[in-house]
């Protein structure tokens, strides 16, 4: 059964680069309210 790990990350400046690092380190997007952004990744065991 596969897992996940989340992060929670609130309105940020220079979004465009933090989006991007998030990605290459496995981080996908699944949701946004009111500004706030849900990530979530499958954990490496």
């Amino acid at each position: 059964m596969k897992q996940f790990e989340y992060k929670i990350i609130t309105p940020i400046l220079n979004r465009e680069e933090k989006l991007n690092n998030l990605g290459f380190e496995g981080w996908e997007l699944v949701c946004v309210d009111q500004g706030t952004m849900y990530f979530k990744r499958e954990t490496r065991n």
